[in-house]
């Protein structure tokens, strides 16, 4: 009898571990899943909306799954592993493929996307938006409201802005800060109020002074790039103070920030704790850090032998190993790497449904 019972209990904990793995998303189906912002998300819309070469459309990009798919990684990248995560099999397409099938989702992510401006060779974060609302009756209210919108955005305003103006000074540099958040929170009360999004899972900013091709340009040697380190710093303390401010005026809003800032930098001081052998110099490029030229076939690019042994895949995107890591903390993280909530944790949420009219 004791042996059954404790045969009972074991079964019971298995049992209980193995739905925990599980998301439980509140509408009994894995959520749908919406992602913006630029090339570190962007899974092919760059190919679809312009005619220009598109380096991440050739090899090497792609090597570690054998082919390139428009994603600018050697392999799959955050989105990719986290709709896996959130239940999703297939990765959600690009909205701009015309065959694209977007029943579970889509991206809406472009490379060279920015908050401010909207240049003529790509879409800036508002435009992505603008795009989602156009295409939203496509999805249910409840579908929108249940989805997961995970936003990566920003980094091309602030290296746009340290190459045009690489002697701001301090107030020159909160001031561009401030005009980027004021625009981003702008642009995501639209997606909440003309779109119907509920659940934002928000990616900080890496340190981007650190980039190997900023590194290189700027000739920063072994030190990273303060001044744009020091905006993204700024960026990603308001950052979080934003949202919640959203979610004081709009009571049904969720959100989780993602701490890819700091992660990054535990990479980049310990690369041996995390299984690198370099954080500081891309595994495909040429120059004093590998960081440029990488997909062109008229530059002599290098390119490492083992992926997994670099942060970096190109002068400034992650590899398919870094990319694996950041998604797992997202989803699953605690409150350290993610706050308030996980993505996990977010697609179990509920939410309060406004009337149909309002979303």
């Amino acid at each position: 009898m004791a042996i059954n019972r404790n045969l009972i209990i074991f079964a019971g904990l298995l049992a209980s571990f193995t739905l925990a793995s599980f998301p439980a998303n509140v509408a009994g189906e894995p959520p749908l899943l919406f992602t913006f912002g630029d090339s570190s998300y962007d899974v092919g819309n760059t190919k679809f909306f312009s005619s220009a070469f598109d380096p991440a459309t050739t090899w090497p990009y792609g090597e570690s799954i054998d082919f390139p798919t428009g994603r600018w990684s050697d392999g799959n990248i955050v989105p990719d592993f986290v709709g896996r995560l959130v239940g999703n099999h297939e990765p959600v397409p690009p909205v701009l493929d015309p065959k694209a099938d977007l029943s579970r989702g889509a991206s809406f992510a472009i490379s060279g996307a920015t908050v401010l401006g909207s240049p003529s060779d790509t879409m800036s974060f508002g435009q992505q938006i603008l795009k989602f609302i156009e295409l939203h009756k496509k999805w249910s209210d409840k579908e929108r409201a249940e989805a997961i919108y995970m936003i990566n955005i920003g980094a091309d305003d602030y290296l746009n802005f340290a190459k045009a103006h690489p002697n701001a000074n301090p107030v020159e540099q909160v001031a561009f800060v401030a005009r980027v958040l004021q625009k981003l929170s702008r642009d995501l009360m639209s997606l909440y109020k003309s779109g119907g999004a509920r659940k934002l899972a928000v990616q900080n900013l890496g340190p981007l002074g650190c980039l190997p091709i900023v590194r290189q340009e700027f000739k920063t040697g072994e030190s990273c790039m303060e001044m744009v380190n020091s905006m993204v710093k700024t960026h990603n303390e308001r950052l979080g103070p934003v949202l919640f401010a959203m979610t004081v005026r709009f009571r049904s809003l969720r959100y989780s920030v993602f701490d890819f800032n700091g992660e990054i930098f535990r990479r980049i001081n310990e690369p041996s704790r995390h299984g690198y052998t370099d954080t500081t110099t891309s595994c495909c490029g040429t120059g004093s850090r590998n960081a440029f030229g990488c997909g062109y076939s008229n530059v002599h690019s290098k390119l490492c032998s083992y992926q997994k042994g670099f942060l970096f895949f190109d002068g400034r995107h992650n590899t398919e190993k870094t990319d694996e890591e950041i998604a797992n903390l997202f989803y699953a993280g605690d409150k350290h790497v993610v706050s308030p909530v996980n993505i996990r944790d977010l697609v179990g949420k509920s939410v309060t449904f406004l009337p149909a009219q309002e979303i």
